[in-house]
């Protein structure tokens, strides 16, 4: 059985063959979609990379959602210079997602709300 494979953008996700709704990385709003030229998103094996040139954009201009079921939002890093604007976004691995979707699931059923310690 082949593995399914995450595309970086929704659009990519939805025109292949074996679409799932969930395999993607970045779901860019449609402002974004048509500015391109001043945004760019880069797969590297272990994180995503943003890289945006500010001066392009005004506040709302640049929306976008990430999918946390594939990237870790704790272990996010950017940096600021030049003008651009670069984010990095660690993948989770598969192993990781499917052991947090299994939590998940275990809360559900038992309708876990939050947890405590001690």
């Amino acid at each position: 059985m082949a593995s399914r494979k995450n595309h970086l953008f929704t659009l990519q996700a939805i025109s292949c063959e074996s679409w799932n709704p969930g395999d993607y990385y970045i779901n860019p709003s449609e402002k974004l979609m048509t500015k391109t030229s001043d945004w760019s998103v880069v797969e590297h094996e272990d994180y995503i990379e943003t890289i945006f040139n500010m001066a392009a954009f005004k506040a709302g201009d640049c929306s976008y959602i990430l999918n946390s079921d594939f990237i870790d939002f704790k272990g996010k890093d950017g940096e600021f210079k030049d003008g651009l604007h670069k984010m990095y976004f660690p993948k989770i691995k598969v192993e990781d997602n499917k052991k947090k979707i299994k939590v998940e699931d275990h809360k559900k059923k038992n309708n876990v709300v939050g947890s405590t310690s001690g």
